[in-house]
């Protein structure tokens, strides 16, 4: 599922860019609508307007061109889609904990279009090397996004389509997506994964499932034998080693560029 975690990044979380697991050991899919990985502010101040007490953030004072990346441009209708999504996340999660926060406008701002420019340096970075990707592997991107959506592959287009992406977006997205999931192999080479690593990610999902149950006053269900979870902590692991390389060399190639962002 390494793939399919870091689909549709650009637009309905910026896990691509986090260092997030593929998902959890127990095989829990996240749609669309859950998956955000944007880290929360430990707090908000007072005065950040109706409209985001409300759960919906204020976005009349963003830029036509939000960014420039190497020449290119990052625009308003790029930027709004992701930070209106990431808001609707992150306020669902906090109203979950009920701990009583608001999300912080700011923050969030900087860190949607910091991930943006990201994207945009490696997409850059993957057109310079001429990785391509086929119509065949978008589609079966697009079969796997939405299996671990659990949904038809009409039923999760429907759902992008609420998001304000139609389907030549969500193809674009994918595209993008896939090329730098290329790029990084290219860059990297294959993550390997030691049986050390394994049992880590076992103890800490152990740990986990185990802190759930606390929470919510219920006794920790059995976890599996490691072996049997085996292929999937691997798969979890490699997915973590990806994505943090994919952060290393976004870092790298923002050194190297010429970025301006204006919000």
């Amino acid at each position: 599922m390494q793939k399919s975690k870091w689909l549709l990044g650009l637009t309905v979380s910026v896990s691509m860019l986090s260092v997030a697991a593929c998902g959890s050991p127990q095989g829990e899919s996240k749609s669309p609508e859950t998956s955000a990985a944007a880290e929360q502010s430990p707090g908000q101040e007072q005065g950040q307007g109706q409209d985001s007490q409300q759960g919906k953030p204020n976005t009349d004072n963003i830029p036509d061109v939000v960014a420039k990346v190497n020449g290119e441009e990052i625009t308003k209708d790029d930027f709004i889609p992701l930070y209106e999504t990431q808001y609707q996340q992150m306020q669902m999660q906090m109203q979950s904990q009920q701990s009583g926060q608001q999300v912080d406008d700011d923050q969030l701002k900087k860190q949607t279009v910091e991930n943006l420019v990201s994207t945009k340096l490696l997409s850059q970075e993957a057109q310079k090397r001429d990785i391509k990707v086929s119509d065949k592997d978008i589609d079966k991107a697009l079969g796997e996004s939405a299996e671990s959506s659990q949904m038809s592959k009409k039923d999760f287009l429907a759902a992008m389509e609420k998001q304000g992406m139609d389907e030549k977006k969500v193809h674009s997205e994918l595209k993008t997506q896939l090329e730098i999931e290329d790029l990084i192999k290219d860059e990297y080479g294959e993550f390997k994964v030691s049986g050390e690593e394994i049992g880590q990610a076992y103890e800490q999902a152990k740990t986990q499932q185990e802190q759930q149950a606390q929470q919510g006053g219920q006794q920790a269900q059995e976890m599996p034998p490691i072996e049997k979870m085996r292929p999937q902590l691997e798969k979890q692991v490699k997915s973590q080693k990806s994505t943090e390389a994919t952060q290393k060399y976004a870092e790298k190639l923002r050194k190297q560029g010429d970025v301006t962002i204006n919000l």
